[in-house]
């Protein structure tokens, strides 16, 4: 009943279980027709989030998500946002093995994909299109992850890429990458592996 009589609320920060009052606060969120920035944390150590029982509103341009414990793909829903430009998969927000973005407009503003704590991530895939405004991926673990989609690197607009820990796989793929360091600021951490 609060959140809607929030009409200008543009910032929002939702901490909790969020697999019990999932219903709650998707039809909360998506009353919030003005809403740009969306932090949503599960802080249940029993259950886990189920993304597909959430509906966000198209106005989201920031959306990070912490200790979510998801176990399908987020992509997928994800990627359809039409105006997100900063997304955040933080803390355990993703327990799976694989990642795939292969609409043909998938994620159409999307400029900063931070991946964090995705310890299982070993296969990304990406359809040809997606993300056409990426600026800036960090990857962080990225200890299973054996390459990067190669349609990446057709994002003309990509500049930065950090990459913590990677395996040796995915490091040496990246040396094909060294000789166009005028375009790409790579990064790799830590230093010497």
């Amino acid at each position: 009943d609060i959140m809607c009589r929030l009409l200008n609320l543009q910032t929002l920060r939702v901490s909790g279980d969020l697999s019990c009052y999932h219903s709650g606060v998707s039809k909360s969120v998506c009353e919030l027709h003005k809403i740009e920035c969306l932090k949503l944390v599960n802080e249940s150590k029993l259950s886990r989030m189920v993304l597909s029982e959430y509906q966000f509103p198209p106005s989201l341009i920031q959306l990070s998500l912490s200790n979510t414990e998801l176990m399908e793909d987020p992509m997928p829903i994800l990627e359809n946002l039409p105006r997100l430009r900063v997304l955040k998969l933080k803390q355990n927000s993703y327990l799976g093995r694989k990642l795939a973005c292969v609409g043909l407009s998938s994620f159409p503003e999307l400029k900063v994909l931070h991946l964090k704590s995705m310890y299982w991530l070993d296969e990304w895939t990406m359809g040809a299109g997606a993300m056409p405004k990426l600026e800036s991926l960090i990857v962080n673990p990225c200890a299973y992850l054996r390459k990067l989609p190669e349609e990446l690197w057709c994002i003309k607009s990509l500049r930065k890429l950090d990459l913590h820990w990677p395996q040796t796989q995915l490091r040496q793929g990246l040396r094909t990458f060294e000789d166009m360091e005028w375009r790409y600021d790579i990064q790799l951490y830590p230093y010497g592996i």
